[in-house]
């Protein structure tokens, strides 16, 4: 996990938390008598003791012991073994003493830490006092608890890891001068409690259990000097990442001095010499004698009598205020009184905009603003923080902006890139991407997580001047909640029973909720600033080979001022997308792709819609489909230079294959619609999509479009994103201006942004590509929208919709065409897409040319369907030819079928009239489908030379079935079907 912050002031600063602690106590050697043991564990449980003390605290990988009861088995082990990392003795192990034992142990592993574990009596005193332990890393008494224990390992791994956490990545320290083995072995407990139960409070502040367990490696470490030398050494190394100094008044000069040399003011002497390096080092002196608090008042230092009865209260209050750790305290700085608390970031980003001037300048002058966030693990933050200076700034008011705008900023950025767990309790605005349940993501929300973490890891976000390219927030409720659902609500006999469409969605909308999931959209909803778009994410969905694209409903609704309202609107649609699973076209889609419907699970995206509110109406300056292969390249283009297609409002226009602007993004200034002023009249965007904020216009209904308007372009020219996307038609001089403030038809060509470049959405797009096929690796389609009306100022926001893959076959050699026989073929083209040999198909269905007649669209649509069915049925593929788009949206460009409808054509084909010129399909569902299932895509134009359809041949066959449009005629063996993905060339001829 990553974070990263950045300033006018300070670099961008990215951090891995993965790196901190790398060195670990795993093994534990414990050497001691049975008896020591008995004493020690209390029951003989110590790996259950620290086990539970780990888990009390919030701790992960605690150690395993291994005891042995005598020096010799002990050094015995350490020869065959080096597993061990740390070894802890009791005082008597035999007939070797600690002393000498230590000195062995540092023979055999010299990296080791030796620490002595004595009951503390005067006899042993005096021993350890006389011995030489110069061998020996620290000395600890014995009190009885488990603790003790774990203190000994975390300071051993505090010291293991300083120079790379706090050195090199900046992780605060709490420097513990203390000689007494005595004291340090009561008073260290404490204080790593302290330390450790405040870090699970900055836990809380975590997104998801990842970031816990990584932030967790940031709490600050202690370090323990037992000598003034040490103490000083320490100070200088770390002084730069040190929250505070605790410090004994009287202790040993060296290390190994007798206790009788002690210094009785060495303490003094150290906080003198620390004061002067850095007058603000907070420094809590401690002593057993009272008369020294009048000496720490004077030096300006905190003070706590060694035997105070509130003493570990005391430390808690000095080191939450002084070190700046736990909540962030504002007091006025006459009276003391306090004026604000900061919990967490949220608290700290509200206050400095509040506190009095002279209060925010104290804390910023003294660096405790950087010293609470360093503590906190915030470290890129932290960073930031230091490096801005009031010299900095013109004024307070700008200091108090730069501060909240980099918490503010932080904040995002922690969303973004984790998939964050959704609790009531803490969710917020900074949350981008947050699960509800335990069960899978669906599709399409993996692959919208997988994405938002591909934006964080290449630093997308800020990336491009004046546009944030990000997930909307979203939200996404696993499966599990699906399943409960159906079980709860008794809707299992849906699977297999025979109900309409409208049965079903009556039946599930009448359902209720979990109520634990209807509670959290409750706490979403309140968060929500713009309407919402409920989105299918199926187990099955936008998976590799088997993409589902556009099976599924997607609604929107509106943000109404009442929660309960919205929670109903929001159930509706929730419950309606979960209906959709089992509809007709649903069921053939799964039949098809050989998966049982009683496997598919659904999960639910909920994201904020892209774009802003416009006369009662909402939607995005434009919306886009891209995809990283463009089989229908044009000049220059490369098929691997992808291909977009852009509509103005919402992408239901794009997906459902309406007429679009379609452009290289590699070429964003070559469009061929664009290239003369007859194409650009005839083949722009005709219509455009927006969402209706009334509530009361979404209803309950299989339509998920429900609750949308459609547009004539000219008859959205009073919207204000109008200016963004449109050019006009200057009748008069029979040309097209890239000005909207002109009279006459609005065309949308994008001129602003793909010419003028107002946006850098082609290099967006090519970066959003080539990461996504990396990443993937395989071709992939991207949907997006973006929002270009925002206050003056404001960066505008490219959002990221969906990714899906693309299924790139490897059968797809090509063929040496000049050898290729085509005039006697049935159907040539040199405009295909399409996957290798097709084998096994005898049938074809075509529209007869001479009977076509877009005025009766529908019903050809109807009779495919059924002659669809009854191929399914029998297990026959076939070949489809007609005029026109197949699948389009508009009834007016082509044959407006669904995929269920055509699922079982292994071959496609778009046939161009004299009078009806067909340009190659655009709509993403249809697209997406096509490749999933292997399926031929072949366009031709044979009244303009481009490709061949024998229709005569057809004609002559007798027909399994005829009507005035659409006949069905079926061939005595396989047809001959090969579609070369690579030159775009395709052929379907007789065998033999």
């Amino acid at each position: 996990m990553t974070s990263e912050v950045s300033s006018a002031n300070a670099p961008v600063v990215s951090i891995d938390y993965g790196n901190l602690m790398q060195k670990r106590i795993r093994r534990v050697l414990l050497i001691c008598s049975s008896y020591d043991a008995f004493a020690l564990e209390e029951d003989g449980r110590i790996n259950v003791q620290i086990n539970n003390e780990y888990i009390n605290l919030n701790l992960s990988n605690p150690p395993s012991f291994k005891r042995v009861s005598s020096s010799d088995e002990a050094l015995e082990l350490l020869r065959e073994n080096d597993s061990f990392d740390l070894a802890i003795s009791m005082f008597n192990v035999g007939d070797v003493d600690i002393f000498h034992l230590s000195k062995m142990v540092k023979e055999i592993r010299p990296d080791i830490p030796v620490v002595l574990l004595a009951n503390f009596s005067k006899d042993i005193n005096k021993r350890i006092e006389q011995g030489d332990a110069s061998a020996i890393d620290y000395i600890f008494y014995w009190h009885g608890n488990a603790d003790l224990i774990l203190t000994i390992i975390k300071l051993i791994e505090d010291r293991m890891n300083a120079d790379n956490d706090i050195l090199g990545v900046g992780v605060q320290c709490i420097l513990l001068v203390e000689d007494s083995i005595k004291y340090y072995s009561t008073y260290l407990p404490a204080i790593y409690k302290l330390v450790l139960q405040q870090n699970s409070e900055f836990l809380k502040e975590a997104l998801n259990e990842q970031q816990q367990m990584l932030r967790k490696r940031a709490r600050p470490k202690i370090l323990l000097a037992t000598n003034y030398t040490e103490a000083v050494e320490l100070y200088e190394k770390y002084k730069k990442n040190l929250l505070g100094v605790i410090s004994d008044v009287g202790f040993v000069l060296h290390k190994g001095d007798p206790s009788a040399s002690e210094k009785l003011d060495a303490g003094i002497d150290l906080c003198r010499l620390i004061k002067a390096d850095n007058p603000q080092m907070p420094f809590l002196m401690q002593s057993s004698q009272e008369s020294m608090r009048a000496t720490a008042e004077e030096l300006g230092v905190g003070f706590i009598a060694k035997y105070s009865k509130t003493l570990l209260l005391e430390l808690s209050d000095y080191i939450g205020e002084e070190f700046t750790f736990g909540d962030f305290v504002f007091k006025d700085l006459t009276t003391g009184e306090v004026i604000g608390r900061a919990k967490d970031l949220r608290d700290m980003q509200h206050l400095v905009m509040e506190i009095p001037e002279e209060v925010l300048l104290y804390h910023a002058s003294r660096n405790r603003l950087s010293k609470w966030m360093y503590s906190r693990g915030l470290f890129s933050l932290g960073a930031a923080m230091r490096a801005a200076r009031k010299s900095h700034f013109n004024s307070t008011d700008e200091m108090r902006a730069f501060i909240a705008g980099a918490i503010r900023e932080y904040r995002i950025l922690q969303g973004h890139g984790v998939v964050a767990r959704f609790d009531p309790a803490t969710y917020n605005r900074y949350i981008w991407f947050a699960r509800m349940g335990n069960g899978s993501l669906g599709g399409k929300g993996r692959g919208l997580a997988f994405m938002n973490s591909m934006l964080q890891k290449y630093r997308l976000y800020n990336k491009y001047e004046g546009i944030k390219v990000t997930l909307p927030r979203t939200v996404v409720v696993a499966t599990d909640y699906f399943d409960e659902f159906i079980r709860d609500n008794g809707l299992q006999y849906v699977i297999n029973a025979d109900i309409a469409d409208e049965e079903i969605l009556s039946e599930f909308v009448s359902s209720r909720l979990p109520e634990a999931l209807v509670e959290e959209l409750r706490v979403y909803i309140r968060h929500a600033t713009k309407p919402l778009a409920i989105r299918s994410s199926s187990k099955l969905e936008d998976s590799h080979y088997q993409p589902f694209a556009g099976i599924y409903s997607t609604y929107m609704i509106p943000l109404t001022d009442n929660e309960d309202q919205t929670l109903r609107l929001l159930g509706k649609a929730i419950k309606s997308v979960y209906a959709s699973v089992y509809f007709a076209s649903s069921r053939a889609y799964i039949q098809a792709s050989d998966n049982l419907l009683g496997e598919e699970k659904m999960g639910i995206v909920i994201q904020e819609v892209c774009g802003s509110e416009d006369n009662g109406y909402f939607f995005p300056t434009l919306s886009g489909v891209a995809r990283s292969l463009n089989f229908y390249p044009i000049g220059d283009e490369k098929p691997q230079d992808g291909i977009v297609n852009l509509a103005f409002g919402l992408g239901k226009l794009v997906v459902e294959g309406g007429l679009t602007l379609r452009f290289s993004p590699r070429y964003p200034k070559n469009i061929l619609q664009l290239s003369t002023t007859e194409l650009a009249l005839r083949d722009t965007q005709r219509e455009m999509y927006a969402l209706n904020l009334k509530p009361e216009e979404f209803k309950t209904s299989i339509d998920d479009a429900v609750n949308l308007t459609r547009f004539e372009i000219n008859k959205a020219k009073h919207f204000r994103n109008m200016r963004y996307v449109a050019s006009t038609w200057d009748m008069q001089n029979q040309r097209i201006t890239d000005s909207t403030f002109e009279d006459g038809r609005k065309i949308i060509t994008f001129s602003q942004i793909l010419k003028y470049d107002t946006i850098p959405l082609a290099e967006i797009v090519c970066d959003l590509l080539r990461i996504g096929q990396e990443e993937m690796r395989c071709p992939v389609e991207l949907e997006f929208a973006v929002d270009m009306d925002v206050p003056y100022g404001a960066d505008r926001t490219f959002s990221f919709l969906q990714i899906r893959p693309i299924v790139d076959s490897q059968d797809n050699r090509s063929l040496d065409w000049e050898e290729v026989p085509t005039d006697d073929a049935l159907i040539y083209a040199e405009n295909a897409l399409g996957l290798g040999a097709t084998e096994g198909v005898c049938d074809v269905v075509y529209i007869r040319n001479e009977a076509f007649d877009t005025a009766h669209t529908q019903a050809i649509a109807a009779e495919i369907n059924t002659l669809n069915n009854k191929m399914r049925a029998e297990k026959r593929p076939y070949v489809l030819v007609g005029p026109g788009r197949w699948g389009s949206s508009d009834p007016w460009l082509g044959i407006p079928v669904k995929w269920p409808s055509i699922s079982e054509a292994k071959v496609i084909v778009e046939c161009g009239l004299e009078n009806f010129r067909v340009e190659p399909s655009q709509g993403t569902h249809f697209f997406q489908n096509l490749t999933s299932f292997g399926v031929g895509y072949l366009t031709i134009n044979p009244f303009m030379g481009d490709g061949r359809f024998d229709a005569a041949r057809l004609d002559g066959m007798e027909a399994l079935y005829e009507s005035p449009f659409v006949r069905h005629v079926r061939f005595p063996a396989p047809l001959y079907i090969y579609i070369d993905g690579r030159k775009n060339k395709g052929i379907v001829r007789e065998n033999g």
